[in-house]
């Protein structure tokens, strides 16, 4: 009896993984950047490379020579030529595009990858697990070119229009501790160099759910606050336990300490959240934004912690990112009758899962795939993280007294 042929089976290549592998194999088309990118110091790169069918696969990348290296990147894949110059024209309707040779747009991203990286800003997650394979490597095979990065050699950061007040805060505290007090420069908003000085005119141009909460109380209200004391646990998750012990001010709404929930655990504070009553019959809920007249629920920025912590053993539930469905049990642990004016970090114990990874499960299994070389996702998987060949993951890693005083600096603005 003849044997049966076995037909080969031919595995596509998702785009991503399409551009890790082979990207670097299409010539390079054309690279575009906006005119005024020595001017300004802020470069809008974009790479383009063609595939044999004439169809186009191209990066984007938002690079800031004066600090933050990359900021954004993108990527499309196999498009027409067609979409390509039509996408282009839409681009140039912001921005005065200029043709460039690929070794100056290389020099410009890769220049301000490294300056930032000195003073401690990495690329965007976007860049390190994707885009950056539409660039040639970085070797000595494309030529070196002077490229002006930072402000007299200083770092400069300049806040963007979508900048938070937190993202703002941590980004200043990053550049005290790697570039030191005096050896930076900052413009704030509408251009005024001093960030102590911005007005209450600045603060409404950071009006949204992700900006730090304003908070007002007279000293009579303060006179009369205690301190909690709360540890956060992150649910699900017991190789290795991450949890966080703090100290807040029982005035401090919900609201503030979501943003101390995010800094404390390194989240990235992209995703909606709210908070729940546990053990209770009537649970209250406390979200951020109530947008029904006839809604029970409390809202984040008005409701102030001593409203749900009133004695020890306490619990509330805090449920971020909706999708992953992270939850964390908050446990009053005890009561402090002197009153603060700020929060602390006080101990803590474990990584910060990454983002969108796929909540509790989907950690755990990523754990397991970075363990073993062998794994057929594991190289995949790193590169999702952004890793370096010379980088591995640690879900042990917390650094205590730098979260602290990264907290401290944050919340003494």
């Amino acid at each position: 009896m003849a044997k049966k042929k076995q037909s080969k089976v031919v595995q596509m290549l998702s785009p991503e993984n399409y551009i890790r592998q082979k990207a670097r194999t299409l010539p390079v088309y054309k690279c575009f950047v906006n005119a005024d990118w020595q001017e300004s110091g802020m470069a809008n790169v974009l790479i383009a490379r063609r595939h044999t069918n004439s169809n186009l696969t191209f990066g984007t990348y938002l690079v800031d020579l004066k600090c933050l290296g990359v900021k954004d990147a993108g990527y499309n894949f196999n498009v027409s030529e067609s979409d390509f110059f039509a996408l282009l024209d839409r681009m140039k309707m912001n921005l005065d595009f200029s043709e460039i040779n690929y070794t100056l747009a290389h020099n410009i991203i890769y220049a301000g990858l490294e300056f930032a990286e000195d003073f401690g800003f990495k690329p965007h997650r976007d860049f390190t697990q994707v885009a950056q394979y539409i660039l040639e490597e970085d070797t000595e095979s494309v030529e070196l070119m002077d490229i002006e990065c930072g402000n007299n050699g200083k770092p400069l950061y300049v806040s963007g229009p979508f900048d938070s007040i937190t993202e703002i805060n941590k980004i200043i505290a990053t550049l005290e501790k790697n570039a030191g007090p005096g050896n930076y420069d900052i413009i704030i908003g509408d251009g005024d160099p001093e960030y102590d000085e911005m007005d209450d005119e600045d603060d409404e141009d950071f009006d949204d759910d992700d900006d730090f909460p304003e908070l007002s109380i007279t000293d009579e209200e303060f006179k009369n606050s205690h301190t909690l004391q709360l540890k956060i646990v992150l649910d699900d998750l017991s190789k290795p336990e991450v949890w966080r012990r703090v100290t807040v001010p029982s005035f401090y709404t919900f609201a503030l300490l979501h943003i101390l929930i995010q800094i404390a655990f390194d989240w990235e504070n992209c995703h909606l959240y709210e908070f729940s009553e546990i053990k209770k019959k009537s649970k209250k809920i406390i979200i951020t934004e109530i947008n029904e007249e006839d809604s029970d629920d409390l809202e984040a920025r008005e409701t102030p912690l001593s409203q749900f912590f009133t004695k020890a053993g306490d619990l509330m539930r805090y449920t971020y990112d909706f999708g992953d469905n992270w939850t964390h049990t908050i446990t009053l642990e005890k009561i402090i009758p002197q009153p603060t004016v700020k929060p602390e970090l006080l101990d803590g114990k474990g990584a910060c899962p990454p983002e969108d990874c796929g909540g509790a499960w989907g950690y755990q299994n990523l754990l397991q795939i970075l363990a073993d070389r062998k794994h057929p996702e594991h190289q995949e998987h790193r590169e999702w993280l952004g890793l370096y060949d010379d980088e591995n993951y640690d879900p042990d890693e917390f650094d205590l007294e730098e979260t602290r005083q990264l907290i401290d600096d944050i919340f003494s603005k």
